[in-house]
């Protein structure tokens, strides 16, 4: 069985325009894909006043991928796929546990060609999303609370990460919350692919030297 592709991919979480652009331009020439972080101040406690058309020049040459920590899913998806250059779009069990309701935003979003991702706070267990696992892209495991950057990571979510894989060895399993440059060894190795960065490489002095020991 080929391997998974491991993918660094770095998380934008900014309060306004303003903010926003400062983080943008620390690592937007060191990749060609971003998160950004959307926040309702509903689903989690702070929002953000981040706006598709605001930020639609600024962000047109790289691909994206959209983490929505927010509760109206329909409003939200709708907004951002305006932007052509979305790639995927990941949201939250917890913002709407009816997997009817789950299932029908993804069929909605793969007939627009975007890819999908579940995400699941570090206390959700994987047992409330069994029978939906195998229709998503990528299932994203929190390792922090949602809704802010510079958080501890929670090592207990290790164990999810290795249950997940074992059970779906082909599947994206993407990590978000607290990933450094000391915990990114044994996040690899329980079996994540997809790492999103926030924070390490925000608050990074030399973003090239950060960006390798991640590697």
């Amino acid at each position: 069985m080929p391997k998974k592709i491991i993918k660094i991919i770095p998380a934008v979480l900014a309060k306004n325009k303003t903010e926003f652009s400062k983080q943008w331009h620390k690592i937007a020439k060191h990749f060609s894909y971003v998160q950004i972080d959307i926040m309702d101040g509903v689903f989690v406690k702070t929002k953000n006043d981040i706006n598709p058309q605001a930020i639609k020049s600024l962000t047109r040459q790289h691909k994206l991928e959209i983490h929505l920590m927010t509760k109206n899913l329909p409003k939200y998806i709708n907004k951002w796929i305006e932007l052509n250059n979305i790639k995927k779009i990941i949201w939250h069990y917890e913002a709407d546990k009816n997997l009817n309701n789950i299932l029908d935003l993804n069929k909605f979003l793969k007939s627009q060609k975007i890819q999908t991702g579940l995400a699941i706070n570090p206390n959700t267990s994987l047992a409330k999303i069994k029978n939906i696992i195998t229709e998503f892209n990528t299932i994203q495991i929190m390792s922090v609370t949602p809704g802010k950057q510079g958080q501890t990571f929670q090592s207990k979510v290790l164990t999810k990460i290795k249950a997940l894989h074992k059970k779906y060895p082909k599947i994206n399993i993407a990590i978000d919350g607290g990933v450094s440059d000391k915990n990114i060894k044994t996040i690899k190795k329980a079996g994540a692919n997809l790492i999103s960065v926030g924070s390490y490489l925000q608050k990074s002095n030399n973003i090239k030297q950060s960006i390798q020991k991640l590697k």
